[in-house]
């Protein structure tokens, strides 16, 4: 039997044996590349499907293949697009010596960290961020990175991203993301620089290789090079009005303006009686007053007075890192967030040769401050920074990234209740984190420890967004809140009795479910019939529902504080799909084993953890910490009632 009609009989029994819905997304569309050595090599569709199987089907199909090959059988999975660079060996030149490089020596901060690994925009973000809002700069910078990734991987223009591909570096939330995306406000912020080209309204579907009508991807324009401020605009354009009313000629005016020796100069606002046009390019302006065919030369000098002006500023380098990690592990709000990227471009004195101060002065103090972020609320960032004001705190602790210390020669008291006061801050340059990859310091080198003497990983505050407002889901309820009523009074008794004996009760045994059952669950926690209905019909993943309650109450998930509503909403936008990493081992767990590594890990502060002979309760104290608040709202979800007090 040859390896072909080997997969070909493995498929018949695995389509007998799972779901339908499983098998069509992920096994149908396998196939094999080669066998050799008792090593079957099966080719994917995608990572996710790769990943899917590797977890889930690598005992069983190996089984299989030594039932029908006779023989001992292992099984690899691929991604089908890299089979050839993965199993065709390169060719090899005749004279090319061999070399063996070995990396040593890696210092762990850099191995955490990765400080090469940066997102890297336009200075001149730090002036339109005023004007546009720290959410609306985020989303600009998720979109923008996404472009440059399809630039890099040499895609085609106008090629199909998933949006988590935008969202991923735009510094948001899932749910923030969306509902950044979708305010009329911030939308109206990012014209010139993100611009939907489909109709807002207008959902356009195809049918997808399950049968199922896919949604069509929705189309965005980015600009590359960010739009002018309408305050720098009407500098400019009124600068070269006044030029041409002198009789000068559009060409000559602009090699005017580019002979100006600081770009600064451009751009202070000058009075005029006129009303300005808005403008988001210099190219605009030009165009505008060519008023036919524009001449190349003119062209290409509207663009080097535009490039000029978006470089006066440099470049903002901003470390994955800060993005992926430190923003939901410190619970910074999109506002929070982009000032200390501010604070951390302003604080670097020399760009090009890396020399860089660790402190930054702003004139103004926190009214400057509060207009770097677009706000015109200083008290905001006065309790950001205010060690005082701790019932005012929105968002995450800013004292870890900046420190206020009296300004160098200055004998001037710093009083917090003068706004428009001079302050000097210093700046944490590098990400919290000491070499160990535990400790966090604060901009004074201090760690930041809990009341235990433990590193404080996460803070579990209320959610809000940039002004302090409570978040909310699609539905108007409150995400800093747990409603989830109880639907029965029986008294739960814990299976495990805290792991400390193996002997169960008929009695104990029968509040856990053998098996998980996604109808069971939503009817226990009251999700609307629609929903239900819904679910049910496209036959989603108990397991995935499962998986996502868990990973909103880990660390891991920053910021997110409803697991109910956010494993719905994940299991709306794709029925099978998981959690990745060690959650999708967690929900595969039988209901009592997971019960059991919940009621071992305490939810109170001062508690003690128990000791869990399990193989899973390393990974378990490392992704749900030692201490989580969230575990008793997971033990309401899943098995429906409290923990037993």
């Amino acid at each position: 039997m040859n390896p072909h009609e080997a997969w070909q009989s493995v498929l018949g029994l695995l389509q007998m044996e799972m779901p339908r819905a499983s098998f069509e997304t992920w096994v149908r569309d396998t196939e094999v590349l080669s066998l050799d050595l008792g090593v079957m090599i099966v080719a994917t569709r995608n990572e996710y499907a790769r990943d899917w199987l590797e977890s889930r089907l690598t005992d069983t199909v190996q089984r299989l293949l030594i039932g029908i090959l006779h023989q001992s059988m292992s099984v690899q999975f691929v991604v089908g697009d890299s089979k050839n660079t993965e199993l065709e060996p390169e060719d090899e030149e005749g004279d090319e010596e061999e070399v063996a490089i070995e990396a040593v020596q890696w210092l762990d901060y850099d191995k955490i960290v990765q400080p090469h690994k940066q997102v890297v925009v336009k200075g001149y973000l730090r002036r339109l961020g005023m004007e546009i809002g720290p959410k609306a700069v985020w989303l600009y910078i998720g979109f923008h990175q996404a472009a440059w990734k399809l630039r890099d991987h040499e895609k085609g223009s106008g090629m199909a991203l998933y949006s988590r591909n935008v969202m991923r570096f735009s510094g948001l939330s899932f749910g923030g993301f969306w509902r950044s995306l979708r305010h009329a406000g911030i939308r109206s912020q990012l014209n010139g620089l993100v611009q939907r080209i489909d109709p807002p309204h207008d959902r356009k579907y195809h049918r997808g290789r399950d049968g199922r009508p896919h949604r069509v991807p929705i189309r965005y324009q980015v600009c590359m090079t960010p739009r002018l401020t309408s305050a720098d605009s009407a500098a400019v354009y009124s600068r070269l009005k006044d030029l041409m009313n002198s009789g000068t000629s559009l060409l000559q005016a602009l090699q005017q303006l580019l002979a100006v020796e600081d770009v600064m100069e451009l751009l202070t606002p000058i009075e005029s009686d006129k009303p300005v046009l808005p403008f988001n390019t210099v190219m605009e302006m030009a165009r505008l007053e060519s008023g036919k065919e524009m001449d190349p030369k003119v062209d290409h000098l509207a663009q080097e007075l535009q490039r000029r002006i978006i470089n006066c500023l440099g470049d903002i380098h901003i470390p994955h890192y800060f993005i992926l990690e430190t923003i939901k592990r410190y619970n910074l709000t999109p506002a929070q967030s982009w000032l200390v990227t501010v604070a951390r471009d302003m604080a670097y004195l020399n760009a090009r040769t890396g020399e860089r101060r660790e402190s930054v002065t702003f004139k103004n103090g926190y009214l400057e401050m509060a207009a770097l972020i677009g706000s015109a609320r200083y008290k905001t960032v006065q309790s950001w920074l205010s060690p005082h004001w701790s019932t005012q705190k929105r968002g995450g602790d800013l004292t870890r990234f900046l420190s206020e210390v009296q300004a160098i020669g200055s004998n001037t008291y710093t009083d917090l209740r003068v706004e428009s006061m001079t302050r000097t801050f210093r700046v944490l340059l590098d990400e919290p984190l000491d070499a160990n990859g535990r400790n966090r310091v604060d901009a004074n080198g201090t760690n930041m420890a809990v009341a235990n003497g433990t590193n404080s990983w996460t803070q579990m505050e209320v959610i809000v967004d940039a002004n302090g407002t409570n978040m909310v889901d699609a539905n108007g309820t409150d995400l800093s809140s747990f409603k989830h009523p109880l639907n029965t009074f029986k008294k739960n008794t814990s299976t495990t009795q805290h792991a400390h004996s193996a002997q169960k009760t008929e009695e104990e045994a029968g509040t856990v479910p053998p098996f998980w059952e996604l109808e069971t669950l939503l009817g226990q926690n009251d999700v609307h019939p629609k929903v239900q209905k819904e679910l049910l019909e496209v036959q989603a993943s108990v397991h995935a529902f499962v998986s996502w309650v868990l990973y909103v109450a880990s660390p891991q998930s920053g910021n997110l504080s409803d697991p109910l509503g956010y494993a719905i909403s994940r299991l709306r936008e794709h029925c099978l799909r998981e959690a990745r990493g060690v959650f999708r081992k967690f929900a595969d767990l039988p209901p009592a084993e997971l019960l059991m590594l919940i009621d071992t890990t305490p939810s109170k502060p001062y508690e003690i953890p128990v000791q869990v002979d399990h193989p899973l309760a390393a990974a378990w104290i490392k992704a749900m910490g030692f201490n989580n608040h969230l575990l008793p709202v997971v033990r309401i979800i899943l098995f429906g009632e409290k923990e037993n007090e």
